[in-house]
């Protein structure tokens, strides 16, 4: 027996880290993708199978996520490769504390990995309160397959609390699709 017409599913790569946001508006119970400047290989959207979208909209469109979450419109890496296909994505120290008006103690943020408006993990740390006195450090590592074309992957911030979080996030960290 011998196989025709197969097809290799693979991904180019992108790595890059997270661009300073000194007023990051986590809505309550909602989320807030987080601007990624991918590294100089892919800085012109010469990525073959990824684009960065400042706008992203979702191949789902505008419907939220299981969780209530709607990101649609809020950055992120639009996919145009293989139908199939799944990728390892992982972000490492994304620093979020608190910005100008200090969270009440009730009120938690987390981290999350999305494919167009769905929370595929979360960070490792969960949710974390008490952001006026720490910075809180988030990393999540996972894989998302199934990706169809005009899939988009972010890194969002989600709000746990009853109120919209005002927050700051510092430039660095590390962002990986592989």
């Amino acid at each position: 027996m011998t196989l025709t017409n197969t097809t290799k599913l693979r991904s180019v790569t992108v790595n890059g880290d997270f661009a300073e946001d000194a007023s990051a508006a986590v809505v309550a119970e909602g989320g807030e993708a987080q601007v990624i400047t991918p590294s100089v290989d892919i800085a012109g959207n010469e990525t073959g199978d990824w684009t960065w979208s400042a706008t992203a909209e979702g191949r789902t469109g505008e419907v939220a996520g299981d969780t209530g979450v709607d990101v649609d419109g809020d950055p992120g890496l639009i996919y145009s490769g293989p139908a199939g296909n799944a990728v390892r994505v992982s972000f490492k120290n994304l620093d979020v504390a608190a910005g100008l008006i200090a969270p009440e103690a009730a009120d938690t943020v987390t981290a999350a990995i999305l494919k167009n408006n769905d929370v595929i993990a979360f960070a490792d740390e969960g949710f974390v309160a008490e952001l006026d006195a720490v910075t809180a450090e988030f990393n999540a590592d996972t894989y998302v397959g199934g990706l169809q074309s005009g899939d988009v992957i972010r890194v969002a911030l989600i709000g746990g609390g009853e109120e919209t979080l005002d927050l700051d996030v510092a430039e660095g960290g590390s962002v990986d699709i592989v």
